[in-house]
């Protein structure tokens, strides 16, 4: 009850903050990092296929910390990942469980996970590509400060966004899902 009290009150914010009169452009609200992440973390590993299913668990250096983190430790993931979000202003859902990126001579695997209002992307640490509008998440921070600026929004979807010059983007499809709400 409390995640969707907490949701409730970001969207009226949010909305409230899209009226021309708003003066500011973030909204802030107070959470567990550790619980959201570990959250959000959660969905992105439980959206597995049939395709998947088939096959044993695999070791992976990419996916083993973000399991253990889920299951627990909180500290499985502080050396190997780094979460970034930004403002997802679109009503369509996506989850990409395992993305390859490749920009200006650099590749790296990602996860991600977009429903309004948030974006929410996995990637190595220090080694992600990501939206230069995203924020890090801080896993020690009592505050989630969402930008709800138009800055860059044309990139509100990456990895699914325009690909300029050599950019890559290679992905699965049993491992990529678009959804929309029920209304």
């Amino acid at each position: 009850m409390k995640k969707l009290l907490i949701r409730g009150r970001l969207h009226n914010w949010i909305y409230r903050l899209s009226e021309p009169t708003a003066p500011y452009n973030t909204v802030s609200i107070d959470i567990n990092p550790i619980k959201y992440a570990r959250a959000m973390i959660g969905h992105i590993l439980s959206a597995t296929s049939v395709i998947e299913c088939k096959e044993p668990p695999q070791e992976s250096p990419y996916f083993d910390p973000l399991k253990k983190f889920v299951l627990g430790d909180d500290h499985a993931i502080s050396k190997t990942h780094d979460i970034h979000y930004w403002f997802y202003p679109y009503e369509r859902h996506l989850s990409a469980k395992c993305v390859s990126f490749f920009n200006q001579g650099h590749a790296t695997v990602l996860s991600l996970l977009s429903f309004f209002p948030i974006a929410f992307l996995i990637t190595p640490k220090n080694e992600g590509i990501y939206p230069t509008h995203a924020a890090r998440l801080d896993l020690n921070s009592t505050k989630l400060v969402l930008d709800l600026s138009s800055y860059n929004i044309h990139f509100s979807d990456f990895p699914f966004s325009e690909l300029r010059e050599n950019q890559m983007c290679l992905l699965t499809d049993y491992q990529t899902i678009v959804s929309y709400p029920i209304k």
